[in-house]
């Protein structure tokens, strides 16, 4: 073999190894996909519609009675967010009979420029009932508030 045809043997096996190594990191990037029917997935298309500012759809993932209870109250902590970028990490679910929790870590970026943001990460526990048109949350999910249930009275 001479000179130049082992040197072009070298580049090829560098450029295969680049290609290569693209469509690794092509393939494996992106967010984990989770069963259509399941909290995980409730849960991270609440928190793209909540990235993206959209509180009507937000609030559409809320069982009933928990729309009721937060239709007076402002969607300034979705529709008018600071953030510039959300992300979510699942970290642990829990599910009972119909019912599940699921564990997130999301971490929120301020800012747009190198020395004029920052980031903010928290842990966020979401609570869910199982109900005829799927995983709704029960109880007010980051980052809005809702007033609680009223106490029902002591007969």
């Amino acid at each position: 073999m001479s000179g130049s045809t082992r040197w072009l043997a070298g580049v090829c096996a560098v450029v295969l190894v680049i290609v290569v190594a693209g469509v690794i990191a092509a393939t494996r990037g992106g967010a984990q996909s989770y069963p259509t029917d399941s909290p995980e997935y409730t849960v991270q298309q609440y928190v793209r519609t909540v990235a993206d500012r959209d509180a009507n759809k937000a609030i559409s993932y809320m069982s009933s009675d928990l729309q009721a209870r937060c239709d007076t109250q402002p969607r300034d902590m979705i529709t008018s967010r600071s953030r510039s970028n959300v992300r979510a990490t699942l970290e642990d679910v829990k599910r009972g009979d119909k019912t599940a929790t699921v564990r997130v870590g999301i971490t929120e970026s301020f800012g747009s420029g190198p020395f004029d943001g920052g980031d903010s990460t928290q842990t966020v526990v979401f609570e869910l009932q199982q109900q005829a048109d799927g995983w709704r949350f029960t109880d007010a999910p980051w980052p809005l508030y809702c007033p609680s249930a009223p106490a029902k009275p002591v007969r």
